[in-house]
């Protein structure tokens, strides 16, 4: 497949609800230094598997730090429950930057709704949110701000099976997003796959 990559864009990998799945979570960060089209630029995780990240990275040799947020199944107070994320521009001339709001989504019902969650991150001056806790991968514009759920990588509740994606973040524009399936060890993308699961959908 042929990937048009924007020359000033940020490429973020994002994962959520690990649910103590190691060996998944490895699997994807050893395909990003392989076999994968992308050449990241930051890491994000949704919470609900904090305490997977650290064996997973190190396992995978994976070299960036995260970016990370606590689900309701994480029992570490210190982390934060939502983040602003700033991501500069790659281009210094333009001296540009976006907002990203990161939150496992739970305290915003995000099953039923995501409008609460797309107003919050609004009154925040973020231009995208990035949500978890659904295990359905999800993309959508809700009032001007970009939608996006990377599913799960252990725990599907959708016929996607296994998914996490990638964001495209240029220094100016719309975002671009594309879900991934892990699959007997192997990821492929599935942007055309019609979804069917609970929760949010494609």
């Amino acid at each position: 497949m042929y990937y048009v990559m924007e020359q000033n864009s940020t490429f973020i990998l994002v994962i959520s609800d690990s649910h103590g799945s190691v060996t998944n979570l490895s699997t994807v960060l050893e395909w990003t230094q392989s076999t994968c089209p992308y050449t990241f630029d930051a890491a994000v995780f949704l919470g609900d598997g904090f305490e997977d990240l650290a064996p997973a990275s190190a396992r995978a040799g994976f070299p960036l730090s995260w970016h990370a947020v606590r689900g309701n199944g994480d029992y570490h107070p210190s982390i934060n429950l939502n983040m602003i994320l700033e991501i500069p521009g790659k281009n210094p001339a333009q001296n540009s930057s976006r907002k990203l709001f990161l939150s496992h989504g739970n305290r915003y019902r995000v099953e039923e709704s995501c409008i609460a969650i797309a107003s919050v991150a609004q009154s925040a001056g973020a231009e995208a949110v990035l949500f978890g806790h659904t295990h359905v991968p999800y993309r959508a514009t809700e009032n001007g701000i970009f939608l996006l759920n990377p599913g799960s990588i252990s725990r599907p509740r959708s016929n996607a099976g296994c998914t996490f994606a990638v964001l495209e973040c240029p220094d100016s524009g719309p975002f671009a997003a594309s879900f991934f399936v892990l699959e007997d060890r192997q990821c492929r993308e599935i942007n055309n796959l019609a979804l069917k699961g609970r929760g949010m959908l494609l």
